[in-house]
C-alpha cells in the first residue's frame, strides 16, 4: 500500500464521498488543509488565478500587510493577524471586501471562513500559532481569544448560554488554554482567571460533531488483560476470541455464526467511572460544553460576554440517558499488543446505537459481566 492509499484510508471519512472530489472546491480546499497539516503542498506548482490575486490586493488596499496575505491555492488565501484579533478581524473583512458572505462550515475551519463574492475563501489565522492547530486546539484558542480580547480593558462577566442550562461566571480577567495539560486525569481546555490568577472555572471543550470522551488504553488495560483472558478461557456463547496471524493477537467473533464480530459494547459503568472521564480531576469541578464556536456566538453588552454554548453538562444527571452518555467500545487493532489486540474507547451511546438499535456488528456486555 503506497502512503497515497494510506492518508485516503485515514482520511476517507472526512469525505461526503468516502474521497476528495477534485470537482467540488470545498473537498479541494479541504484535501489542502489536510495535506498541509502534514507538510505537504497539494499546489507546489499551480498557478494563481487573477480572482486571488485580485482579493490579495483588495486586502492590501483595505491595509492588511502584504506579508500576512497568503496565497494558498486559486481558491484560498490565507490572512495572517494576533490571536486575539482573530474575531474583530473576520468582523472587518465583511465590510472591507464588498459582497462577501461569512461561511460558518467552512471545511479546513472551526471558526469558518470569509468567502469573497468570487468564490475565494479568506482564512484567519494566528501569527504566533502557525504550525498546525488540531480542530479541537482551534475551537479551544477562539474561546480563549475571545474572552481575552473582551477582558483587557478589565474583568467581565462572562455568560454561557446553552441549550439546556446556562452558566454565569463574574470577574473573569482572563483565559488561557491548558488543553495539552492532561496529567492525572485533567480534563479541562480553557481556565477562566480572576485578576489574581486563580482559577474560577475549568471548562472542557466538546466540539458539536464530536462523538468520542476518551481513548481510555491507559484507563481499562486492566480491563482488557482481564477481559482477554476471560474470552479465551471461557467466552461468552456469543463473544469470544480467535487467533489471527499475528502472535498473542486476537479478533472477537461470534462463536454461535462463525462471524467477527465489528466490536464489544460494553455498558451500564460504575458512576464514579463515568464521573472521572466526563468531568476530570480538576479543581474546580470542570464543565463540558458541546458546542463549534464561531465569530457570531459572541455578544459584548454591559461588561458581559454572552456566550452561545451549545448544550452544556455539569452533572451526571445532564447526560444519563441521553445520545451523549459514555459507553465503552472495545474493537479490534493489531498495534495493541499490551492487551492482545484489544482497543478500549469511551463513545457517546449515539456512537454504537443507531434508532434505539445496536449497530456495526456490535454486541454487548454489561460492565460487571466483563469485570467477572
Amino acid at each position: 500500500m503506497n502512503i497515497f492509499d494510506k492518508f485516503l484510508n485515514k482520511f476517507s471519512y472526512k469525505f461526503e464521498k468516502g474521497y476528495p472530489d477534485m470537482n467540488n472546491d470545498q473537498d479541494v480546499l479541504f484535501f489542502q488543509s489536510l495535506l498541509e497539516s502534514l507538510d505537504i503542498e497539494l499546489y507546489q506548482t499551480i498557478l494563481i488565478n487573477e480572482s486571488a490575486e485580485d482579493i490579495k490586493n483588495e486586502l492590501i488596499d483595505a491595509g492588511y500587510a502584504p506579508e500576512d496575505i497568503i496565497i494558498k491555492s486559486g481558491k484560498q488565501i490565507r490572512l495572517l493577524t494576533k490571536g486575539s484579533e482573530r474575531k474583530s478581524t473576520m468582523d472587518k473583512l465583511l465590510k472591507d471586501l464588498e459582497g462577501s458572505r461569512y461561511d460558518m462550515n467552512f471545511k479546513g475551519s472551526s471558526l469558518g471562513a470569509i468567502i469573497a463574492d468570487d468564490g475565494t475563501a479568506v482564512i484567519v489565522k494566528p501569527k504566533e500559532r502557525q504550525g498546525g492547530l488540531s480542530a479541537g486546539l482551534d475551537n479551544e484558542q477562539m474561546l480563549v481569544d475571545s474572552i481575552n480580547e473582551y477582558a483587557q480593558d478589565g474583568p467581565i462577566n462572562v455568560v454561557f448560554r446553552g441549550t439546556n442550562k446556562t452558566l454565569i461566571y463574574n470577574k473573569v480577567a482572563s483565559a488561557k488554554g491548558v488543553g495539552t495539560d492532561t496529567a492525572g486525569g485533567k480534563k479541562a481546555d480553557v481556565q477562566l482567571l480572576d485578576d489574581s490568577g486563580s482559577v474560577i472555572a475549568n471548562i472542557s471543550l466538546k466540539k458539536a460533531n464530536a462523538e468520542m470522551w476518551e481513548s481510555a488504553d491507559r484507563r481499562y488495560k486492566q480491563l482488557m488483560l482481564k477481559l482477554s483472558k476471560k474470552l479465551l478461557d471461557s467466552p461468552f456463547p456469543n463473544v469470544a476470541l480467535k487467533e489471527t496471524d499475528k502472535k498473542d493477537i486476537y479478533r472477537l467473533y461470534n462463536p454461535q455464526t462463525n462471524t467477527d464480530l465489528g466490536g464489544l459494547v460494553i455498558t451500564d459503568l460504575p458512576d464514579n467511572e463515568n464521573e472521572s472521564i466526563v468531568f476530570g480531576t480538576d479543581n474546580p469541578k470542570t464543565v463540558v460544553i458541546k458546542h463549534t464556536f464561531s465569530s457570531e456566538d459572541f455578544t459584548f453588552t454591559r461588561n458581559t460576554l454572552n456566550i452561545k454554548s451549545g448544550t452544556i453538562f455539569s452533572e451526571l444527571s445532564d447526560i444519563e440517558g441521553t445520545q451523549y452518555e459514555p459507553i465503552l467500545v472495545v474493537r479490534h487493532d493489531v498495534t495493541r499488543t499490551a492487551t492482545n489486540g484489544l482497543r478500549p474507547i469511551v463513545y457517546n451511546s449515539s456512537h454504537a446505537y443507531k434508532d434505539g438499535k445496536l449497530a456495526g456488528g456490535r454486541t454487548e456486555l454489561t460492565y460487571d459481566e466483563a469485570i467477572k
